[in-house]
């Protein structure tokens, strides 16, 4: 690097290969010629002179740094009375290099395609290709906006920034990491790549990004980074572009693979600019951003039965959560690991990658979602395990007055005064405060299906809740098992201890059990969640309260 910025040879003024080599062995380093090197280029000589080799620049950095360099010696830079070159001022607006590295650091993808060249670039390099440092005020002031900060914050630096991402149904050949490190242009999925980088083109875009070959796979800490980060990029990417293999026309999306695979779901949500094309490249619209025809968005509205607003401008959290789930539940992923980490950017759930863990991962996901999450729909799944669903196929319902209540948003968005907001994961399960009402089973001759009674309560003795219709695969004898109706959704009632039921509504409830044994510790003989082949509701046939109790399912 001496010799790159300075134009002198290290060491020379040591006479001999020998002495260079007791200066290296006493960790000592070449005078760094302060009078022939720009200031500002210093403290990245001193990187490569660290002892460690891991606080050195890495050859990525080194080659941009060098690129920039070869940029600024070129008929910009004067000459110094001895014929060596001398770097300019280049430390530029600090409030516009600032936000530049922020925004790399924080919303950049680790690699991007650089589209004039098609070659993979690192963040580093965006700066020496983008040089941020040559802002002037006159561009600030040309951008216009109510302050000078949040011009540049809002509108300068994101527009230097613009990169179009890709989403598509990976084919059997795609071009990998390494293939576009070693310019590989022969695999079969180039070409659909090298299309992808023209369309980027006509939006202005000079940088690109694809799932196939800007993450190095080999890498753990890329891999776990793109998982985690995915939902961000595609939601500051300045456009999304789909590829679907099986659709002409927005009549036949419903045919296409790409409605029913697992990332594509999130791929859907987060752009807020969209274009879709068909098999030969041809666009679908003549917009030029697809979220903007209201035709088409409730084309897509009506193959994903995902609401128009939130395709229009969908919100990441953990709220509307069994909503949300419903959405996925007939999406495949290739691998099972990739059904909960194509979610975690919906919910906006923060877990570790660890591929291999097979269905433990969903099992995670769910303990953070349930852990962040205050609606107690989410808690409404059926089949799975009784403490867990097992995927968000376990969401789907064919009840009728199940779902209507699910999707109500009044109670999903707000829902004070309706069951307990305050579940919570434990190591002994889901612990939630349920209105149970005991309840006698009676087997129907119809094959795993059997009626529960509410038992006989007041003075009247008259039964709360109308019958209650289960079908489950196998019920444990009723002569050892006792059984409850437990209510989700109950009404708060004015003692705190308390929930009530008003006569003429539906309810969500769990079917629980637990061994009949007398004297047996009620804390270990404690309720078990029966799982049940459909989500269950009861009718309230007339106004009941009781103490709720705390559950662990």
């Amino acid at each position: 690097m001496i010799h790159v910025l300075s134009g002198q040879i290290p060491w020379s003024y040591i006479p001999s290969a020998v002495g260079v080599l007791a200066c290296l062995v006493q960790n000592y380093v070449p005078l760094a010629l302060r009078q022939e090197i720009a200031a500002q280029d210093l403290s990245f000589l001193q990187q490569c002179f660290s002892v460690s080799p891991a606080d050195r620049p890495s050859a990525d950095q080194i080659i941009a740094f060098v690129r920039e360099e070869l940029l600024y010696c070129v008929d910009q830079t004067p000459r110094t009375a001895a014929g060596v070159y001398t770097s300019p001022s280049r430390s530029g607006i600090p409030e516009v290099i600032t936000e530049f590295k922020r925004r790399v650091s924080d919303q950049m993808p680790s690699h991007l395609i650089y589209i004039p060249e098609m070659r993979l670039i690192s963040r580093d390099e965006l700066a020496a290709i983008l040089k941020p440092e040559i802002i002037t005020e006159e561009h600030i002031s040309r951008c216009g906006g109510w302050s000078r900060q949040s011009t540049i914050e809002s509108k300068l630096v994101p527009g230097m920034l613009k990169y179009a991402i890709l989403s598509h149904r990976w084919g059997e050949s795609e071009p990998t990491f390494q293939d576009l490190r070693s310019r590989n242009c022969e695999v079969g999925g180039y070409k659909k790549l090298l299309e992808f980088c023209m369309k980027a083109k006509e939006y202005s875009c000079e940088f690109a990004w694809s799932d196939t070959c800007c993450i190095n796979k080999e890498s753990s800490s890329d891999l776990d980074e793109a998982i985690r980060s995915m939902y961000r990029w595609y939601r500051d990417a300045y456009i999304c572009i789909v590829h679907l293999t099986q659709s002409e026309s927005s009549e036949t999306l419903g045919i296409d693979e790409w409605f029913i695979r697992g990332w594509t779901l999130q791929e859907l949500l987060a752009p807020l600019r969209m274009k879709f094309y068909g098999p030969s490249w041809t666009p679908l619209t003549p917009n030029e951003n697809d979220k903007d025809d209201a035709t088409f968005v409730f084309a897509l509205s009506r193959v994903t039965k995902i609401p128009p607003n939130d395709l229009c401008d969908f919100l990441p959290g953990p709220n509307r959560a069994w909503e949300k789930m419903t959405w996925a539940v007939n999406r495949k992923t290739t691998r099972v690991e990739d059904l909960a980490y194509s979610l975690i950017g919906i919910f906006d759930i923060s877990m570790t990658i660890a591929y291999g863990e097979g269905d433990r991962a969903f099992k995670r996901f769910m303990a953070e979602l349930i852990q962040n999450c205050k609606e107690w729909q989410i808690l409404m799944w059926a089949g799975g395990l009784p403490s867990c669903p097992t995927g968000p196929d376990c969401y789907r319902t064919m009840n009728r007055v199940a779902r209507e209540m699910l999707q109500d948003r009044q109670i999903s968005w707000w829902g004070e005064g309706r069951g307990d907001s305050y579940f919570s994961v434990t190591k002994r399960g889901v612990q939630i405060k349920l209105l149970i009402v005991p309840a006698l089973v009676q087997v129907n001759r119809t094959p795993g299906q059997s009626t529960l009674l509410s038992q006989p309560v007041g003075p009247l003795g008259s039964s709360p809740l109308e019958k209650l219709v289960v079908q489950s695969h196998s019920f444990p004898p009723v002569s050892t098992t006792e059984w409850a109706i437990s209510i989700v959704n109950y009404y708060d009632h004015q003692d705190a201890d308390k929930g009530k039921l008003k006569q003429g509504e539906y309810y969500m409830c769990f079917l629980l059990r637990r061994f009949r044994r007398p004297g047996m510790d009620t804390v270990r003989n404690h309720w078990k969640r029966e799982v049940t082949e459909e989500i269950l509701t009861v009718f309230c046939a007339s106004d009941f309260e009781q103490i709720v109790e705390t559950v662990w399912l």
